[in-house]
């Protein structure tokens, strides 16, 4: 596992713009989980999900806006607030979806009390995982299900190889969008790819934990599978 994500982007209260204000109060809310603070200046993101099989695109607008990153003592778990964002990151190790998803429940409880946004305009969650295949002979199949299909011609030997999908979800309005991109590998006799998960609710939400948490049960669900079809049994292995 490179890294595992969920955001959720709220349509704020009508005629009320971000309130700054509310920081410090959740902050002391979580202080004991993530002492460490920080403030970033970035360019806002939009997630959206193309049609017509092109994959995630990430739509750049805005001038540079604040966001609050606060940190666990690893510094290995984050939660970033900004403008009617959150974001709830986990880093390796990954010690699983139960102790992940509580974390993001609580994160999402907090902000919700605080803010009271009318809706969850859009929720996601991702997962980015690096599989190293020691060796290759035998070819892709060997460890993938998910498998690109080359012309005989040019002949064999391809490289930066890269294939992605998109499914509909397990709730009307969500959206899966895979992708499979070849990485430089450190093994000359193996290759490396990077996998990503997108699943996002495109339709939204309303802003109440127990809706979340449903939804959040239902992506995690929706994704393991999806995972687990995607890997051959030998390919799972090196996950150890």
């Amino acid at each position: 596992l490179v890294e595992v994500f969920t955001e959720f982007f709220f349509q704020p209260p009508d005629g009320q713009e971000w309130d700054s204000f509310i920081l410090p109060a959740f902050y002391k809310k979580i202080e004991k989980d993530f002492p460490t603070r920080q403030r970033l200046s970035s360019v806002g993101i939009e997630f959206r999900v193309a049609g017509g099989g092109a994959g995630p695109e990430f739509q750049r607008f805005g001038p540079p806006t604040p966001r609050h990153r606060f940190l666990a003592e690893d510094q290995k778990t984050l939660v970033q607030i900004g403008d009617n964002l959150l974001v709830v990151n986990q880093l390796p190790p990954y010690y699983g979806w139960e102790r992940y998803e509580p974390r993001v429940a609580d994160c999402f409880g907090q902000y919700c009390r605080l803010w009271k946004p009318a809706r969850v305009a859009r929720a996601a969650v991702h997962y980015v995982d690096k599989v190293d295949l020691p060796v290759v002979e035998a070819g892709l199949d060997r460890y993938f299900n998910l498998l690109p299909v080359l012309p005989e011609f040019p002949p064999q030997g391809a490289t930066n190889i890269s294939l992605g999908y998109e499914v509909p979800g397990a709730s009307e309005g969500d959206v899966l969008v895979v992708t499979m991109k070849q990485h430089p590998s450190s093994s000359p006799d193996g290759m490396t790819f990077m996998f990503q998960w997108d699943y996002v609710s495109t339709g939204g939400l309303e802003p109440e934990t127990p809706a979340v948490r449903e939804w959040l049960a239902k992506a995690h669900d929706y994704l393991h599978a999806t995972f687990e079809s995607t890997f051959t049994d030998e390919c799972r292995e090196l996950f150890n």
